[in-house]
């Protein structure tokens, strides 16, 4: 009998079709919510008046900016504690091995339950503001900092930076090959010293990958729901907790504002993995083709 053999491109596309199929249902709920979004009060139509009211709405610029600060700042928080782990412990083969066993469990942690773990131990009756009441450093949750649903999202970071340094260290870990490491021993044999190899070796070859990594988690952090939800403030709050609050809203005409909040959340997403994309294609690989 003679055996099916796909061509090399029939293959590939077979390969890919599971991912076309998500970017496909992505693109779908995009290009749906923007046309909820071009409708009047009822739902009916079509009208620009939702897109024109978010400029006039100051609660929903100023979630615009919270939303950017909270997913620049986990990006950069994630960025730098994912590099100083994978440089201090991925010198030896037990050092990345561990880390990379640490990164994986905590991925598996969901959002979700980190932000429930976070409030549990940062909120003003929190484990931490116990502890500090009990050793004398307080004197009771009045005096704790107030980190959980404070204007300052200082919970929200905290939970990012936990939740999203694993996914960096993992990128990072998968581009620290032996090539990158061979050419830091070079340099220490040159006497180059430790700063040096970092910034003139190790952070141009894990470049590539930490950029790409770096838009990811700064395109999920500015679309995510969950920890600003339970740990941000109720005014201003984050970008897609207004977007949700908007749809759940009994008033027919807040419907058409939610789903262009949602497409405004949408295209700020689709610009960042974009982004991504083309770093992936376009930056050289530590050991790759040049």
């Amino acid at each position: 009998m003679k055996r099916f053999a796909p061509s090399p491109g029939r293959r590939g596309l077979l390969l890919t079709a599971p991912a076309l199929a998500v970017v496909a249902a992505a693109v779908a709920a995009l290009l749906s919510a923007a046309r909820g979004g071009l409708t009047d009060d009822l739902g009916h139509g079509w009208s620009l008046s939702a897109y024109t009211d978010l400029r006039h709405r100051p609660a929903l610029l100023e979630a615009l900016l919270l939303s950017l600060r909270i997913a620049t700042l986990s990006t950069l928080a994630s960025a730098v504690l994912a590099l100083a782990a994978v440089t201090a412990a991925g010198a030896t083969r037990r050092g990345r091995v561990l880390l990379d066993i640490t990164a994986r469990a905590t991925l598996a942690v969901p959002h979700l339950l980190a932000a429930a773990a976070f409030g549990t131990l940062l909120a003003g009756s929190g484990l931490l503001s116990r502890l500090a009441h009990a050793t004398g450093l307080s004197d009771g949750p009045a005096d704790f900092p107030a980190f959980v649903g404070a204007p300052t999202p200082t919970a929200v970071l905290l939970a990012y930076a936990w939740k999203e340094t694993p996914f960096v260290v993992v990128m990072l870990l998968a581009a620290y090959t032996p090539a990158v490491r061979d050419l830091e021993d070079a340099a220490r044999t040159l006497g180059a010293g430790r700063s040096s190899r970092l910034r003139h070796v190790t952070l141009p070859l894990l470049a590539p990958a930490l950029t790409e990594a770096c838009l990811l988690v700064f395109a999920f952090t500015f679309a995510a729901y969950e920890v600003p939800a339970l740990l941000g403030a109720t005014s201003p709050r984050a970008l897609p907790v207004e977007a949700v609050d908007a749809y759940r809203s009994i008033e027919a005409g807040d419907r058409p504002t939610a789903l262009a909040l949602a497409t405004v959340i949408g295209l700020v997403v689709a610009l960042a993995a974009s982004a991504a994309a083309v770093v992936s294609r376009r930056l050289p690989r530590a050991g790759g083709p040049r």
